[in-house]
């Protein structure tokens, strides 16, 4: 580097020195001259404080200046951390800077973040890869010695691993810390934490950090958070707004929500454990029913299986849905979900389909939600090329039967679903009310949408309609 030859030693402590009186001017320094920043790293004694410190090496080696809750969870020294931060507070890229400052700072150490599923393990890692891309590229040539998408491994032997919540992936591992993310989803959280998660850290003494959305009170991340030997940092959106964080425009739609929605609002912006006593399916359920392995398969895939199509249909003022569940021995396994945009005219959706139908092997039968448009859109269907077509007339009777169906089969652990955060909440959404009949009334609060539910408890009942009685499952309720 060409100011290698420029600066003397006296200089590079001058700026050394300025870098650590105003930590706060690296991120100018860093974006415009990061070379006087790899100069003043050449004097030991700084770059040992900017390992040492985590705040003076996000500025410094980052160029990020963390909020002030940021900078709490980043100098927070316990061994036992939980998070419960609101939905776009910053949380992922604390985590993220937390990881990777511990990796630098802690030589031969194994660092694990694990996720609900691949994909979510996979952004803290992605959001980490990112970091690594900001630092100057001298930093970056003489620390990274090897980049992976699931794994980073550094020059003094420390590594970063990405993992999803799997047993069998997860096992063998000895670490010296862990980041859980989005805790509240796994399904077997009770084994996970206690027979493979914390037993991973009794030789290392080492940190465990428990970050997720407050879903459900049926879960290792609450209990987590009702004992006290666990250190709890706990902001609120107003906590963001306050730090900056939080346009105008997003604050609205949190407030919106609030009116409207209020159950997701406490969860996911007041980070409230709640009790969802009038839901159909609760949020203990739905985390009980992810399944961190399963992701969804693409519609321009070629897929083989035994699938059954749930279409819930809409177009101007709900959303059009098509959902596909696979059955195998005692499971059913939600592998496609599709939502179209309002608008989205009925022979899209039917065309749809028919490709589905034509791609996938085998499409058993397709039930459609036939209440507004009755025997017509059925014909439409076969006219289009699927003969699997069942129209199914939405009575009060047969939403009880469909709902309570795919409820029976969640409780039973046979319907399992991907993680889905957007799927969750919706399903979460929909609300029940028992009339003097003893009938089940279902709703849902203005301004929110239950077309996916719908489309999923339609494809439910598909798979349990109609089945070839050599592949068992549980008795229609």
């Amino acid at each position: 580097m060409s100011l290698n030859h420029q600066l003397t030693w006296e200089d590079r402590r001058k700026i050394a020195e300025y870098l650590m009186r105003f930590p706060e001017k690296a991120l100018r320094i860093h974006r415009r001259a990061p070379e006087l920043i790899v100069q003043a790293l050449r004097v030991e004694e700084f770059f040992k404080a900017v390992i040492r410190d985590p705040i003076l090496f996000s500025h410094i080696l980052l160029g990020f200046k963390p909020t002030w809750y940021q900078e709490e969870l980043l100098r927070c020294r316990s061994k036992r951390i939980l998070v419960r931060w609101p939905r776009q507070s910053g949380k992922t890229k604390a985590l993220a800077v937390y990881a990777l400052w511990y990796a630098f700072s802690h030589p031969k150490t194994t660092t694990l973040i694990i996720g609900p599923c691949r994909r979510q393990s996979i952004i803290l890692s992605d959001m980490i890869h990112g970091l690594i891309a900001s630092m100057p590229f001298e930093v970056r040539r003489d620390f990274i010695r090897r980049s992976l998408r699931t794994t980073i491994y550094l020059s003094h032997g420390s590594r970063i691993v990405s993992l999803p919540n799997s047993e069998h992936l997860l096992r063998g591992y000895t670490a010296h810390l862990i980041i859980v993310d989005e805790a509240s989803f796994f399904p077997n959280d009770e084994t996970l934490f206690l027979n493979v998660l914390l037993p991973m850290l009794a030789t290392t003494n080492g940190t465990m950090i428990v970050s997720s959305t407050a879903w459900g009170k049926n879960s290792m991340f609450y209990t987590l958070n009702m004992d006290e030997r666990w250190t709890k940092l706990h902001i609120t959106w107003r906590d963001a707004l306050k730090a900056g964080i939080y346009t105008e425009e997003f604050v609205d739609e949190i407030l919106r929500l609030r009116e409207n929605q209020p159950n997701i609002y406490r969860t996911e912006f007041e980070v409230e454990f709640i009790e969802d006593e009038d839901t159909w399916l609760s949020q203990d359920l739905l985390a009980k029913a992810c399944d961190g392995e399963l992701t969804y398969y693409p519609f321009d895939s070629q897929q083989r299986g035994t699938f059954y199509i749930g279409v819930d249909l809409g177009e101007r003022v709900d959303h059009s849905v098509v959902a596909v569940v696979d059955r195998r021995p005692n499971r059913l396994e939600l592998v496609h979900m599709h939502r179209f945009p309002l608008g989205t005219s009925l022979a899209s959706v039917i065309g749809y389909v028919k490709t589905l139908r034509d791609r996938w092997d085998r499409v058993v039968s397709v039930y459609v939600d036939k209440t507004k448009h009755g025997d017509y859109i059925i014909e439409d269907f076969h006219e289009a090329g699927v003969p699997e077509a069942v129209g199914i007339n939405f009575t009060l009777q047969k939403k009880q039967e469909m709902a309570q169906l795919m409820k029976q089969r969640m409780q039973e652990g046979i319907l399992r679903i991907p993680y889905d955060r957007q799927l969750l909440d919706e399903l979460n959404v929909e609300r029940y009310q028992l009339t003097k009949a003893g009938h089940i009334v279902f709703s849902h609060p203005e301004g929110t949408h239950d077309d996916r539910f719908w489309a999923l408890a339609l494809a439910v009942y598909a798979a349990e309609t109609i089945r070839p009685w050599s592949i068992p499952m549980g008795k229609v309720a």
